[in-house]
């Protein structure tokens, strides 16, 4: 599926990507307009070297995955963008800061040999909200039992995990049936890690859930009065606390 930045598809389908609902949140909660342009802000440059690290380090062979290994993956896409970060103090610390959580989380007790999925763009079609999803699937592992989905971020508040477990219900219920899905989410920064169990939440609800973000979402990207008015980040905050 195509999707354009509005997440306006191909013809009459409507195709919205997690990246563009996520900078679009971003947006809302932060007031920060700089994120609706086609620059990075600091958290989306520190994100696409982690990413790349990440997706080395599952790429490679278990005995090879070493710390050396992961500093020097880091540092390849690590940005040079130093006032994207305010000052050179934070740059430094950010870097530092992310590339060893990195390391202690993917060399803890719960680590993983062979991830299923790694950094896997995917496709489903909604057709009780008349849409197409596009997720990508950072890190996912998966047993007779049940599916476990790793997503790595700089922003954990309520809202973007209520977006990225809704997205989930309804996303994985398309593309893997009815297998029980557990989220983990962690945090670049601090390491926070929040594991979730979606078996907590019905399709219905969470249809429901993604049915009002579409609607606020699309009609965001074609009203810019709204926007401003913050009209469309009142209406979101009903979806968020349902």
């Amino acid at each position: 599926m195509e999707h354009s930045e509005n997440g306006i598809g191909v013809g009459n389908l409507q195709v919205i990507a997690d990246f563009q609902l996520e900078r679009w949140l971003h947006t809302l909660t932060h007031e920060d307009s700089e994120t609706d342009s086609q620059e990075l802000n600091w958290q989306q440059l520190t994100q696409f070297a982690a990413y790349h690290a990440i997706n080395a380090w599952y790429s490679l062979p278990p005995a090879v995955r070493t710390q050396h290994m992961l500093k020097n993956e880091f540092e390849k896409k690590w940005t040079n963008k130093t006032q994207k970060f305010g000052t050179d103090i934070f740059y430094s610390e950010v870097k530092h800061r992310v590339r060893d959580q990195l390391y202690h989380i993917l060399t803890n007790k719960s680590r993983i040999e062979w991830p299923l999925l790694l950094f896997e763009s995917m496709d489903v079609w909604i057709d009780e909200l008349d849409l197409g999803l596009s997720m990508i699937v950072q890190v996912m592992e998966s047993s007779e039992e049940s599916i476990v989905i790793h997503k790595f971020v700089m922003e954990d508040s309520a809202a973007s995990l209520a977006l990225f477990t809704h997205m989930s219900v309804v996303f994985c219920n398309k593309a893997f049936g009815e297998k029980p899905v557990q989220l983990q989410v962690v945090n670049l920064m601090s390491g926070k890690q929040h594991r979730i169990e979606t078996n907590h939440f019905t399709m219905d609800q969470s249809l429901d859930y993604l049915r009002l973000v579409k609607d606020v979402y699309l009609e965001s990207r074609r009203c810019t009065c709204c926007r401003e008015d913050g009209l469309h980040g009142n209406k979101f905050d009903l979806a968020i606390h349902q």
